[in-house]
């Protein structure tokens, strides 16, 4: 995981994560890729524009087939169920590689 001065915002596409990050303050979101973590800020579209500051930590390496490895966070994802987070991760990825998984906490304006 990169931990530099520059960190890229993060994108959250889907209306359950959004949801949970607004609601709650913090999300569980899983990336295929390995992304920068620190200080950042969040947007809902690829291209759209900010929506507010947040802070990316790693949790851990995931494998989002399988159920153990994302029941722990399952609860802070938003999503009712494993297999809900699951079917969200095949449809924004088109797949279901390994991948990791990060905690994303809103920052107080």
């Amino acid at each position: 995981m990169s931990n530099s001065a520059h960190v890229g915002p993060i994108v959250f596409a889907d209306a359950t994560a959004r949801g949970q990050l607004l609601e709650h303050g913090e999300v569980g979101t899983f990336r295929t890729d390995d992304r920068t973590t620190g200080e950042t800020w969040w947007r809902e579209s690829r291209l759209g524009q900010k929506e507010g500051d947040c802070r990316v930590e790693h949790i851990d390496v995931a494998d989002p087939a399988d159920d153990t490895a994302l029941e722990p966070y399952r609860e802070l994802s938003g999503f009712a169920t494993v297999g809900d987070w699951q079917a969200a991760i095949a449809e924004l990825n088109r797949a279901m590689d390994s991948g990791h998984l990060y905690r994303v906490t809103l920052k107080e304006t």
